[in-house]
């Protein structure tokens, strides 16, 4: 296909507002970790080093990776927590690391993606991350627009005493809305000893007598979810998933199968997805290719500077980094 069909194809698929799903190579680009460097950080850990079979982990992440390692091993609950929290740790310093250096700049390419997909829509866009960073959250501030994530709340605000700009201002961050439902957890959820749930935002160290309600990587992501927050925030998930026109992941590996079968079962019957990816998964191409999606295109990073372009049996190589979030606004 040449690129001017391509460009016609993606176009008719993306043109019914799309739910934006956003992994974790969507955040990379800002400076969140990597699985690797998180993998680093967990071996470094006196904790970790200090269980029986941290040898074993080690020789499973350099050949295995983070999540298969964490599996395939069995290690002590207490090594299982102390990941939870350098999982916790690492996210939030590296978030607000990114918030200390652009506090005046949400985002850019989020930004312009919000305002995209809630341009042609009653002032509405939705998001579905395995991510717990507040990129996405920051975004929506960068556009006016209030957060729904199950919590009440915002972040970056400015003095702006009350006149008829402000006003209008907040009527229009009233009417546009950005879902954003975090189904793994956030930097800023946490339970008390008891159990009870609270958000606390931008908080440099977790409070005393709270633990993180991240689900950190390994299996445990499939028991943690039955609970809450996670068991809700999946229901609301699972509802955008099933209402939703079409979908567009960024940087999604399509490896959460607990989060996953709504928006698979809705691309089995018909509705059109598009993809944007570095490095495409052996469980994206299960899941879209070798399952007979009908109306799908997958950019993945070709060489740096030419991406591969995948649809419904054919691929074709085309000038540029589309894989690329910033460089695929430009043509969208």
């Amino acid at each position: 296909m040449d690129w001017n069909g391509c460009l016609s194809t993606m176009q008719g698929y993306l043109e019914n507002s799309p739910l934006i799903v956003l992994g974790s190579g969507a955040s990379v680009p800002y400076g969140l970790p990597s699985m690797s460097s998180l993998a680093e950080c967990i071996k470094s850990s006196d904790i970790v080093k200090d269980d029986p079979n941290y040898g074993a982990f080690c020789a499973s992440l350099s050949s295995e990776g983070l999540e298969k390692a964490i599996d395939s091993v069995s290690l002590n609950e207490a090594t299982i927590n102390a990941i939870r929290t350098i999982t916790w740790e690492n996210v939030n310093s590296c978030d607000l690391n990114y918030l200390k250096s652009n506090a005046f700049s949400s985002p850019e390419s989020l930004v312009k993606l919000f305002e995209k997909v809630i341009a042609p829509t009653p002032n509405k866009a939705v998001v579905v991350t395995t991510n717990y960073d507040r990129l996405p959250d920051y975004a929506a501030d960068g556009i006016g627009a209030s957060s729904i994530t199950g919590f009440e709340g915002t972040y970056i605000k400015k003095l702006e005493l009350p006149n008829s700009s402000v006003t209008t201002k907040r009527v229009r961050g009233r009417e546009r809305i950005v879902e954003i439902w975090k189904v793994h957890g956030s930097l800023d959820w946490f339970a008390d000893a008891k159990g009870e749930i609270f958000s606390f935002p931008l908080l440099q160290e977790k409070p005393a007598g709270f633990s993180p309600l991240i689900v950190p990587p390994g299996k445990d992501k499939y028991s943690s979810t039955h609970n809450e927050p996670y068991r809700s925030i999946i229901s609301e998930a699972d509802k955008a998933f099933t209402t939703a026109g079409a979908y567009l992941c960024v940087g999604y590996g399509f490896n959460d199968e607990h989060i996953q079968p709504k928006l698979l079962a809705q691309i089995a019957n018909g509705k059109p997805i598009v993809v944007l990816v570095r490095t495409m998964t052996d469980a994206c191409k299960h899941h879209i290719i070798g399952a007979g999606i009908r109306k799908y295109l997958i950019f993945e990073r070709s060489d740096d500077s030419h991406t591969k372009v995948y649809g419904n049996g054919w691929s074709e190589i085309y000038d540029g980094q589309f894989w690329c979030l910033d460089e695929f606004l430009k043509v969208w």
